[in-house]
């Protein structure tokens, strides 16, 4: 549904804000698109809708060519920007009404359109309330009806939840969830990173406008990979003698971190069997054992460990 070919994007400040970056999404996936500040982000989102033009490379959008044309891309892409920039001064319904117009759709199509959105979005008590009277997170439930008046197949979400509380924060999510599952297509931009590794089908970690590796020769991944820990998960082993521990560990040609914390030490093992290896090792060496598990790997850990093993991102 999209794809992103060998995309450059420099700012008139000099400012290389993405470098030769290439992406394929499918068809009604949710694509996760992580990344500090300045990382080109939203850059990347807005070279997707057509609003800038590269100096090299090309964007197809359901395999048009829509690259620096908004016009095009409009008619396939969704864009919900960060920030938002709603009209304040009008009712919910002038707001959902202008941009039907907007669109061109005719009267009895308008109101169908933002009947729908209403519906969606639960939008109903504030339709005759001005804009700059709601909360941030029905503020963003707003756009977001606006860029759903169009149904176009693709939707980019740049910080949909930013400034939200927790449970604004699932509410919206919620509400994005149930947009993929109707098959659109969506790429979600988030800092918000524990609540985006719930909604992604597939994650990408962007910084100076490149992708980052998570494993040799790999810069995309999904949430099993962060469950299988990309072939070499972690295990907490707590016990009364850490060195002892580490000791009949390294013995077995374990890795393990050259100091425990809290009596806790981080054991390497790339599957089940092997992390039992392991426990067996410990145990022989006369270790008594209190505790041993699986250290789950979060987004959060994994973009961390990312972006310092990767202070210059690789193309």
């Amino acid at each position: 549904m999209i794809v992103v070919d060998a995309i450059h994007k420099r700012y008139p400040t000099g400012v290389e804000a993405v470098r030769g970056l290439s992406l394929e999404v499918p068809a009604g996936e949710v694509f996760g698109l992580v990344g500090p500040n300045g990382a080109g982000k939203s850059t990347l989102l807005k070279l997707i809708a057509g609003l800038l033009r590269p100096e090299s490379g090309q964007v197809r959008v359901d395999g048009e060519d829509v690259t620096g044309r908004p016009d095009t891309a409009a008619r396939r892409v969704g864009l919900m920007p960060d920030p938002l920039g709603v009209y304040t001064d009008i009712t919910c319904h002038e707001y959902l009404d202008f941009f039907g117009r907007v669109l061109a759709l005719p009267d009895s199509l308008r109101r169908e359109r933002i009947d729908e959105a209403v519906a969606l979005l639960e939008l109903e008590p504030w339709m005759d309330a001005e804009v700059e009277t709601l909360s941030a997170g029905w503020q963003r439930r707003l756009a977001l009806g606006r860029v759903l008046l169009s149904r176009v197949p693709v939707l980019l979400l740049d910080e949909p939840a930013a400034g939200l509380d927790v449970k604004a924060r699932a509410d919206l999510l919620a509400i994005v969830r149930r947009l993929a599952g109707t098959g659109r297509t969506v790429v979600v931009s988030s800092h918000i990173l524990p609540e985006l590794q719930e909604l992604a089908d597939r994650f990408g970690i962007l910084d100076k406008g490149r992708w980052i590796e998570v494993a040799p020769g790999q810069v995309y991944f999904r949430r099993a990979d962060l469950t299988a820990g990309f072939g070499a998960a972690s295990w907490d082993l707590r016990c009364d003698a850490p060195d002892r521990a580490a000791t009949a560990l390294a013995a077995r040609g374990f890795a393990v971190p050259p100091s425990a914390q809290d009596g806790v030490l981080q054991v390497i093992a790339s599957d089940e069997a092997r992390a039992s290896e392991a426990l067996s090792a410990v145990v022989s060496a006369g270790v008594a054992v209190y505790d041993f598990r699986r250290r789950a790997t979060g987004l959060s850990d994994l973009v961390l460990r990312c972006l310092e093993e990767h202070p210059e991102a690789k193309p």
